[in-house]
């Protein structure tokens, strides 16, 4: 089988100021949440979500280093969806591909963070390789590389109760889709991104990334208000077993919630940590 340098979505990370009132938040919303990740390297900390093939993360910054500026300066106009992180047949072959196309990728780098399986303490292991802002398409891709995926990707981890059971897609904000499907193109291939209206549906391998105007949004999300006025990722989208049981779920909870149609229920950004959530059957 032929490797490849991005085989579609990974996990999402969304970046979150106050990360004890934000694990509180995504238990109200029915996720099993992880207990607490440290990654000492790059001073911040995580609880992870876990679906049968992808999960996503909120991550907080509990020390200041090199390594987490950037998202301490984007967190000064809140927090919310932040980064898309791709997976990958190997970190290297992502940051020579990466090279040939023009996005000048940072190398690689290595981390860990301890993790407690069956009991015991183990060390998930990661690389990833990140591209500067200046060549982000709104999003802020990274590859990530699993060394360890017997200790992300956990049967038993991925049971939640509001029947969540993965990614089903991403949407971004952005008042000119068009512009950005060239940038698009270097990591997903020619004709990943094509026109959707005034907007764009990107072809990442897995789960779709949407472009959306911001009046195109409005219109899908009618009584939703952004959380950032720019262009940014804007919404994660969550397939569950049962829109009714997740609905019935979050009622009980006392889960403020919109249904804008019958395939489709929405959690203000309000109630999950600056991230707007679609939950879809």
């Amino acid at each position: 089988m032929t490797k490849r340098a991005v085989r579609g979505l990974d996990h999402v990370v969304v970046m979150v100021d106050g990360i004890d009132a934000a694990q509180r938040q995504y238990e109200k919303l029915g996720f099993q949440v992880q207990p607490r990740g440290f990654h000492t390297r790059l001073g911040t900390a995580n609880h992870l979500m876990i679906f049968d093939k992808d999960y996503f993360e909120i991550l907080g910054i509990v020390e200041d280093t090199p390594f987490n500026a950037e998202r301490r300066e984007w967190l000064k106009d809140g927090g919310g969806l932040a980064n898309v992180a791709l997976a990958t047949d190997g970190a290297d072959l992502a940051f020579d591909a990466f090279n040939a196309a023009g996005l000048n990728p940072d190398a690689p780098l290595f981390f860990d963070r301890a993790v407690e399986v069956a009991g015991k303490t183990e060390h998930a292991q990661f690389r990833t390789v990140r591209i500067p802002k200046t060549n982000m398409p709104v999003v802020g891709f990274f590859v990530c590389e699993h060394l360890t995926p017997q200790f992300v990707y956990r049967s038993e981890w991925a049971r939640h109760p509001n029947g969540a059971r993965g990614i089903a897609g991403v949407t971004v904000i952005a008042e000119q889709p068009a512009k950005w499907i060239a940038e698009l193109e270097k990591y997903f291939g020619a004709g990943a991104a094509k026109r959707d209206g005034e907007g764009l549906v990107v072809n990442t391998g897995t789960q779709p990334i949407r472009y959306l105007t911001r009046k195109d949004y409005l219109a899908r999300y009618p009584r939703v208000t952004p959380v950032r006025p720019g262009d940014h990722p804007a919404l994660l989208s969550v397939r569950v077993d049962s829109l009714a049981g997740c609905a019935a779920l979050l009622q009980k909870n006392g889960v403020r919630t919109l249904k804008p149609d019958a395939g489709r229920l929405l959690v203000l950004p309000s109630e999950a940590a600056h991230l707007t959530l679609e939950f879809v059957q």
